[in-house]
């Protein structure tokens, strides 16, 4: 890492457009694009459903009305028929040319049917009890799709209506109904081939002309049948696709070890992060663009099931408004997990980095090029890139980047954000600079990198000049507001998330460098870095006339302490650090002689 020194930029000299952060915005809900495109997608599979099952019960009925008449004639080969002893005695007599009585009556012959009449009615009996079957089935799948939606419309609340959609549509896979509908169709399809089959037994002993007609264009229709459902198994592409062509298309990947290419070991949908408990996530203070009144009318705390929600919602989504209300409902979630204690289950590789690829591309739909300058549009565009930044800087302290995927879709947002953090530096903005300046810190403590370390000194000369306390009066703004006791609070709160991020990053570099075994060559500028942010701090302090110099950065203060006690027997350098930074938000750090860590308080 190789240290130089910024020249500060007066704030004055704005190569960027003036346009501010609009903190009413606010986002779609979430759960009600969820339940618009559930409404359409389920209208369509209810009206597929009931057309293919309408028509499957009409040729149900016609096809069982035709075995049903041939039936009538076959059955009578089973049987003897009453006529067929006096046609035998009849026989007898003719056949005789004496008396008939003189060589007594012929015993009664048993009757046996034939072979092929067997065959041939066990065939055309079961092809009629298939499509009966089948004809049940349709009524049936009728009226399990009309109960599953029953009370849906009934319900107001968007989120409780979205959770009781995707319950009842997760029992509707768990429980495989959509493969049921699917195998519907196929019992008349058993049923037809078996009237087919049937049809030449008994055709076999009646007509060899005919026979042969009929078994030919049988064997014909069976082969364009069998050729139509193996088709899908070399060109995916081609529409021939039913459950028969599922099946060969299983069969063949048997025998193909192509398909191992495309086979990932199973994941679970959450795992634990690994988090400090008492340590709690700090944000930057910025207007919260959605609330979480859901749970204040359903009384159920964001959950898996919101994120199995939202993923299915994103997965299905291109318009960058819809996945703004996404990420946004994701953020919300995820602090308000935090801020109530509880554990907080991370996503899978495949939903984090979908889910964050997609939140990079929504803020960079936000750009244009403006005299070889990366600016935000005019418009609503600088509040959606700045909720995707908030995004991030709560992904970043909630979930784990340990897998590969994940890191590569981390490079991503550390990217974006330094894109953003350029934007934020010369065009002014507290907030802006803050929070993409965390998200770059907690991205390359993640990444392993320390290039921020670098220019660190440049954003808290920035804060600092656009602070309670600049360093120069020619830096401040030209249309600089009074500093009340309201907008000192939201100085800080904006500030903190950054020096508590900026924190990790330096005590991470520390770890590396005495883990690698390397010599700390930039103690020095590390400690010019720990002194420019507790000038920083200092600097954002409450001023005295305000009285209230026991309450700077609250937050922060409660954030560095469980640091401080997360760090027992750190090293040497890390302990100076703290030293240098901790008491500007009122705290002493001491370590004993057994590495346990104690706080002193002292005045700010």
């Amino acid at each position: 890492m190789s240290r130089r020194v910024h020249r500060h930029i007066p704030l004055r000299k704005r190569q960027y457009s003036s346009q501010q952060l609009d903190r009413s915005y606010a986002p779609s809900d979430a759960y009600g694009l969820y339940n618009k495109r559930a409404t359409e997608r389920d209208h369509d599979f209810i009206e597929d459903c009931y057309e293919s099952m309408d028509s499957l019960l009409v040729f149900a009925g016609l096809f069982s009305a035709v075995t049903a008449g041939l039936v009538v004639k076959s059955y009578k080969d089973l049987r003897e028929e009453p006529q067929s002893r006096t046609e035998q005695l009849l026989e007898y007599i003719i056949s005789k040319d004496s008396t008939p009585l003189a060589g007594g009556i012929p015993a009664r012959v048993p009757f046996k049917p034939s072979a092929q009449a067997i065959a041939a009615n066990a065939l055309f009996f079961l092809s009629l009890t298939v499509s009966l079957i089948a004809a049940l089935g349709a009524i049936l799948v009728k009226q399990w799709t009309r109960r599953v939606y029953v009370g849906l419309n009934a319900i107001t609340s968007s989120r409780r209506r979205a959770r009781a959609h995707y319950l009842r549509m997760q029992g509707i896979r768990d429980w495989k109904l959509p493969e049921i509908i699917a195998m519907v169709p196929m019992l008349l399809h058993v049923s037809l081939f078996l009237f087919l089959a049937g049809l030449v037994v008994w055709l076999c002993t009646v007509h060899t002309f005919i026979f042969i007609l009929i078994l030919s264009t049988a064997a014909l229709s069976l082969a364009i049948y069998l050729i139509a459902a193996m088709i899908p198994s070399f060109w995916p592409d081609a529409p021939f696709n039913w459950p028969v062509s599922a099946s060969f298309e299983a069969l063949c990947n048997v025998f193909n070890d192509r398909h191992l290419k495309y086979r990932r070991d199973s994941l679970p949908l959450y795992d634990k992060p690994k988090r400090h408990t008492n340590e709690k996530i700090l944000v930057t203070h910025l207007a919260q663009h959605s609330s979480l009144h859901h749970e204040n009318q359903d009384g159920v705390g964001f959950d898996g099931l919101d994120l199995k929600i939202l993923f299915e919602l994103s997965t299905h989504t291109e318009s960058p408004t819809q996945m703004d209300a996404i990420i946004d409902q994701f953020r919300c979630g995820m602090t308000h997990e935090s801020r109530k204690g509880r554990t907080s289950e991370a996503l899978d590789d495949k939903t984090v980095t979908t889910i964050i690829h997609k939140a990079a591309e929504s803020a960079l739909s936000c750009r244009v090029n403006q005299n070889g300058l990366f600016d935000i549009r005019p418009g609503i565009f600088l509040e959606r890139a700045t909720m995707t930044m908030q995004f991030f800087e709560v992904a970043l302290q909630i979930l784990e980047f340990d897998s590969k995927a994940r890191r590569v879709s981390l490079m991503v947002v550390s990217d974006v954000a330094n894109l953003m953090m350029e934007r934020a530096m010369f065009v002014g903005s507290v907030d802006e600079i803050a929070l993409s300046a965390s998200v770059v810190a907690r991205a390359q403590t993640k990444l392993d990198k320390w290039s921020h370390l670098d220019r660190a000194d440049k954003v808290l000369a920035a804060l600092r000049d656009l602070g309670p306390r600049p360093r120069n009066l020619e830096y401040k703004a030209e249309e600089d507001l009074e500093w009340t006791q309201e907008r000192v609070e939201q100085y800080q709160r904006s500030i903190s998330a950054y020096i508590l991020s900026l924190t990790h990053l330096a005590i991470h570099f520390y770890a590396r460098s005495l883990t690698s075994g390397g010599k700390l060559t930039e103690e020095t500028s590390m400690h010019a870095l720990a002194s420019e942010i507790a000038a920083t701090l200092r600097a954002g302090c409450f001023p005295d006339e305000m009285g209230r110099s026991g309450a700077n950065y609250l937050s922060l203060k409660s954030a560095l302490s469980a640091l401080w006690f997360n760090l027992q027997g750190c090293s040497p350098q890390v302990t100076r650090w703290m030293e240098e930074v901790m008491p500007s938000v009122g705290w002493i750090p001491r370590q004993a002689a057994d590495g346990t860590h104690t706080l002193e308080g002292s005045k700010v």
